[in-house]
């Protein structure tokens, strides 16, 4: 159940500083998602290289994903970065394309207008740790495809969205029209991000007691289910900070992050275990209890309520 926010924005003075936010944590995390998967894209094919690059740059996108405004709607590449939940398997059947229309798809260009289930770091997955890299020339096309998409939303950001941000009420600025516009997309961006944690990096694979989905969980060939939760905890409790003070909330995602990187299950392959499942269920409770305390802290204060969003299912 992903909620919309509502905003009253007449109702509330400024409370975040936009600049901190943008130059201590938006682009940074930007920055080293553009580094990380440049690196993997300088990455020969020899696979036991490919893996730990491979790693840096799924766990960098982990901790920038809740930015979903701006250059990674652009075109879409938020999901040609990582289709994920995939439940029908769009990425498997995808690459079995790819794979089959041979070399003349195996190009930076053709990659490029592919399937967005087909590229990225899901179908990288498939290639690293099913097939060994093989075949090469896809591999090193999918890799220099993600540094592409990496450094378009770097450049996007640095060239232009970052400035319409700092300059939200100028004449000039019709993207955001007042500050406070700027203040609720930071604030979106951090409650849809611990959503998007609660109900599917978590919930996924925990689904329901009697009915635990394992095979759901994100990048689970890769050992990086739970690396994924962790990385993406610290990078929201370091925006809570940005927009706080948030107390309640930063003490409920400190804890969280600690309880995270003590998973000793990297692909939350035990979620159908009692005991294994206790303190993966425990995370997503601790994080429930955040997203209220900054609904009641940040959000009161910056005039936002939350609604729900149509879409939801329900």
């Amino acid at each position: 159940m992903i909620r919309i926010l509502v905003f009253m924005l007449a109702a509330s003075p400024a409370f975040a500083d936009v600049d901190a936010v943008i130059d201590r944590h938006v682009l940074p995390r930007v920055e080293t998602f553009a580094a990380a998967s440049g690196r993997l894209a300088d990455t020969p094919c020899e696979v036991d290289a490919l893996k730990p690059a491979f790693v840096d740059a799924a766990t960098a996108w982990a901790g920038m994903s809740h930015l979903t405004l701006g250059p990674v709607e652009t075109l879409g590449r938020g999901r040609s970065i990582l289709f994920w939940p995939d439940t029908r398997d769009a990425t498997g059947r995808g690459l079995r394309l790819l794979i089959g229309q041979g070399e003349t798809a195996w190009t930076p260009d053709a990659i490029a207008t592919a399937s967005v289930a087909a590229r990225g770091l899901g179908a990288l997955e498939r290639l690293l740790y099913e097939r060994d890299a093989q075949p090469c020339d896809l591999t090193l096309a999918l890799t220099a495809d993600l540094a592409a998409s990496a450094a378009a939303i770097r450049d996007g950001w640095t060239s232009e969205f970052a400035d319409l941000m700092r300059t939200a009420g100028a004449p000039d600025n019709t993207r955001f029209l007042a500050p406070e516009e700027v203040e609720a997309a930071f604030y979106t961006s951090l409650v849809t991000g611990l959503e998007f944690l609660i109900e599917q990096r978590l919930g996924a694979p925990l689904n329901t007691y009697d009915d635990p989905r394992p095979l759901r969980a994100e990048l689970r060939r890769a050992d990086l289910s739970a690396p994924m939760i962790a990385a993406q905890i610290e990078a929201l409790l370091e925006l809570t900070r940005q927009l706080g003070p948030a107390p309640d909330a930063e003490k409920s995602l400190t804890d969280a992050l600690m309880r995270a990187r003590a998973i000793d299950d990297p692909s939350l392959a035990g979620v159908a275990d009692p005991m294994a499942r206790a303190p993966i269920a425990a995370i997503q409770s601790l994080l429930g209890a955040a997203r209220r305390q900054i609904e009641s802290e940040i959000g009161t204060k910056m005039g936002i309520t939350a609604g729900f969003n149509a879409l939801d299912g329900d």
